[in-house]
């Protein structure tokens, strides 16, 4: 399963401790009665935008990298595992790599790819002033991530 999650889809939605603007979280509300797993932010207040995860790790384990322009690769995502990718500046194509969809984003998007068979995301950077940061959460005591939007 994928999700997009366009900028200003949370636009006006921010962290009242940090101010930065949530870009995705799990649960995205208190009134969802799950318990918090993971939320992403995209602080803008700097002079290049910048993502910070915060995650249970009694629960998670997290990597983060960034990529810039003119990268292209191949991501892993393993069965159970969710992978986000954040877009900082610039444009990233993000794609299956033998698969039928594939999603341009912008900065502030969001792509959250989850599901029980492992698969294989290819992510694509313009030449120039792109940048992203991609996310691999991995439960430590589950089977399964779920991303509780």
């Amino acid at each position: 399963m994928w999700m997009l999650i366009r900028a200003n889809a949370l636009g006006a939605e921010t962290s009242a401790e940090s101010g930065a603007r949530i870009l995705a979280a799990c649960p995205d509300s208190a009134e969802r009665g799950d318990p918090w797993r993971w939320t992403i932010e995209l602080n803008e207040s700097t002079v290049e935008p910048a993502v910070t995860l915060e995650a249970d790790e009694s629960h998670i384990a997290a990597v983060s990298a960034r990529y810039e322009g003119g990268y292209t690769g191949l991501f892993q995502r393993g069965a159970g595992e969710q992978l986000i990718v954040a877009a900082l500046t610039g444009e990233a194509l993000v794609a299956a790599e033998n698969g039928p969809w594939e999603r341009w984003l912008r900065r502030g998007d969001v792509f959250i790819v989850e599901g029980e068979d492992p698969e294989t995301i290819r992510l694509s950077l313009p030449v120039g002033d792109s940048a992203v940061q991609v996310i691999t959460l991995a439960p430590t005591k589950a089977k399964v991530l779920r991303w509780v939007p």
